[in-house]
């Protein structure tokens, strides 16, 4: 009876953790398609972002509003301006495109990153939800054995009887 009682506390613990978990876990499958469609459209994104901030750099010199770079560099009349500044200019230039193309391959690999830990959280969320579904079958279980076996016998809490009523029943063929 003490180890039927401690599997009921212990189904009981286990819904009180379980369920809420289940709960939180289990969102309707729409919305995680949509959650998981939008992340891999934005890693996507972000992927060609940075192979497009690489292929900038590359181009840079024949986009319209950068094709002053090369004059700066070589033609005689812009040396006044100062070739340390000039150089120190070109390398800010090449320097910024570089660091948005690793930013954005960072921020590809975080939405990657995102994806994969909502499959696993799906993934455990249908599995803790079929668990909590066997503990509920259970505890039903537990409850029918209790209603049906226990009421006539004595409550027990830690080996004390908590309820003798069972003790005070007259037996018939004892005359003690």
């Amino acid at each position: 009876m003490q180890d039927f009682r401690a599997q009921t506390a212990m189904v009981n613990q286990q819904l009180a953790v379980f369920d809420p978990l289940g709960t939180e876990l289990s969102k309707p499958a729409a919305k995680r398609l949509v959650g998981k469609g939008v992340l891999i459209i934005t890693e996507l994104f972000c992927y060609l972002l940075s192979l497009g901030a690489i292929a900038f750099a590359v181009m840079l010199s024949r986009i319209y509003p950068f094709t002053i770079l090369p004059e700066l560099r070589y033609k005689a009349e812009y040396n006044k301006l100062g070739t340390m500044n000039i150089e120190m200019f070109n390398l800010a230039i090449y320097g910024l495109i570089a660091l948005s193309a690793i930013l954005f391959f960072f921020l590809a690999r975080a939405m990657r990153s995102i994806r994969l830990k909502n499959d696993i959280l799906h993934f455990a969320g249908g599995h803790i939800k079929t668990l909590v579904g066997q503990h509920l079958k259970r505890k039903a279980e537990i409850d029918a054995i209790n209603q049906r076996h226990f009421l006539e016998l004595p409550s027990m809490h830690e080996g004390i009887v908590l309820n003798p009523t069972i003790n005070e029943i007259p037996n018939p063929g004892y005359d003690g």
